[in-house]
């Protein structure tokens, strides 16, 4: 029977894993693969984990970039061939492409000499945003507006096409991808407006524009979201709370590149927050990262559970190697892989290693890689799930295992949240804000991910 960890989300602000074309393309196949290892009884479609039907775990959510593709023509995938009724996608747009210079169709952009060449080129790729806005509505039911990010300014994004551009044409660009969705979206899907700021002075530069768009939601990007600290989100939520950002009608706030056990908790504290507060009381707030995808596809790593005790530095993702070995290939049963999950309890290592003999470098093949991606994927979404059920218990079994610094950050965003005069307050909190978020004690040791 499918293990369904969806209906158990309802509660809690919920993860997005960011799925990656070849792992979503390569679990279409009802087969198991020929001439190969493979667990009894198992086809590649069972480890498509958005099929209700799948023999080891169904989840219904997910998030899914447009910055993979170069065009809107459809692509069987298990996104494009998912059941709607039981599955969330949320898509991106491809801004982190966009402000790394890497989105297919803008390569001519370099060759522009001055920021208003840039931005003129820009504004005549009618055809990429075309696209853009055609791929997300024909494969998400909420999608993130196209944005223009401000941190393309960075020294690190210099050879991006969009670093010489001022906040104020960042903006204005922004503004015209706004405008175009308005003017051509077809209402195939709900759009979330995205923010962006590397300072507390263009994050307000940046909402003062963008807030009179009010389509399904928001999505905080940048330093307006979890890189910029919790006292810094927090900020930024009271601010669009004051200005009725979460009003009915508003239904969706997503928070871009983070997955880790603590902000899990932290942003289901702000969505119980708001739906309290705000008379909005299915408001959903989500988070996403690649970081399970790119672990067993790009690097063949093992992700493990969090231990989860009230020691904040338990409360951590962490990977090391898989178990690759040639020498593991045609063992049969003999060896088991030692790690827990539904696809993991059923492995065996010479599943994985399928190139033998004693001088093969290369005993994983691109199968393997998809098996140990499923079972990260789990992990990572049971990891989310436990971390929320342990901390929203009675207040009296929470702090057998939740560290009471993150309870207490909790109980202040919701109240806060309840506050007409919270500067001051937020404020105060400063300290426990900044240790229940320390990036030395609760970093994900899992390597965060930036991609979208």
């Amino acid at each position: 029977m499918t293990i369904d960890l969806t209906p158990r989300w309802d509660k809690f602000a919920v993860y997005l894993p960011a799925l990656q074309y070849h792992y979503a393309s390569a679990v279409e196949d009802d087969k198991a693969p020929k001439k190969r290892a493979f667990p009894k009884g198992l086809t590649m479609e069972d480890l498509d984990f958005l099929n209700p039907n799948s023999k080891l775990w169904h989840y219904g959510y997910g998030l899914y970039s447009a910055g993979q593709f170069t065009d809107a023509l459809p692509k069987a995938c298990a996104v494009t061939n998912r059941s709607k009724r039981h599955t969330t996608i949320l898509g991106d747009s491809g801004g982190f492409q966009i402000g790394k210079g890497t989105l297919k169709g803008t390569e001519h952009f370099k060759k522009a000499k001055t920021s208003a060449e840039v931005c003129q080129l820009w504004k005549d790729s009618g055809s990429i945003r075309k696209w853009i806005v055609q791929w997300l509505e024909s494969n998400s039911d909420y999608a993130m507006t196209i944005d223009m990010p401000l941190w393309a300014k960075f020294p690190s994004n210099s050879k991006t096409p969009f670093h010489s551009c001022s906040n104020e044409e960042l903006i204005e660009l922004t503004i015209g991808n706004l405008d175009y969705i308005q003017a051509n979206a077809r209402g195939k899907t709900k759009w979330l407006n995205v923010l962006q700021g590397t300072t507390p002075e263009d994050s307000k530069q940046w909402w003062d524009a963008v807030k009179g768009y009010r389509f399904g939601g928001w999505a905080l990007a940048g330093n307006v979201g979890w890189r910029g600290g919790l006292e810094n989100v927090l900020f930024y939520v009271m601010t669009m709370r004051d200005d009725n950002a979460f009003e009915k009608g508003q239904e969706w706030m997503h928070v871009l590149g983070v997955s880790q056990p603590t902000w899990a908790v932290l942003l289901t504290a702000i969505q119980r927050g708001i739906r309290a507060n705000c008379n909005n009381a299915n408001f959903r707030v989500s988070y996403d990262s690649a970081s399970p995808f790119q672990a067993g596809g790009r690097y063949q790593k093992v992700v493990r559970y969090p231990k989860f005790g009230k020691d904040a530095s338990t409360w951590t993702m962490s990977m090391h190697s898989a178990p690759i070995n040639p020498l593991y290939a045609d063992t049969g049963s003999e060896y088991r892989f030692p790690y827990p999950s539904p696809v993991g309890d059923l492995l065996n290592l010479s599943h994985l290693n399928v190139r033998g003999g004693e001088f093969q470098s290369g005993a994983y093949d691109a199968v393997s890689n998809h098996l140990i991606t499923n079972h990260n994927v789990w992990v990572y979404v049971r990891s989310f799930l436990e971390a929320n059920e342990l901390a929203f218990m009675l207040s009296s079994e929470a702090d057998k295992s939740v560290p009471q610094k993150l309870i207490d950050a909790c109980a202040f965003i919701e109240d806060l949240l309840s506050e007409e005069r919270w500067a001051r307050k937020l404020k105060k909190e400063a300290k426990l804000l900044e240790e229940v978020f320390s990036r030395k004690s609760v970093k994900d040791l899992a390597e965060e991910d930036e991609v979208r």
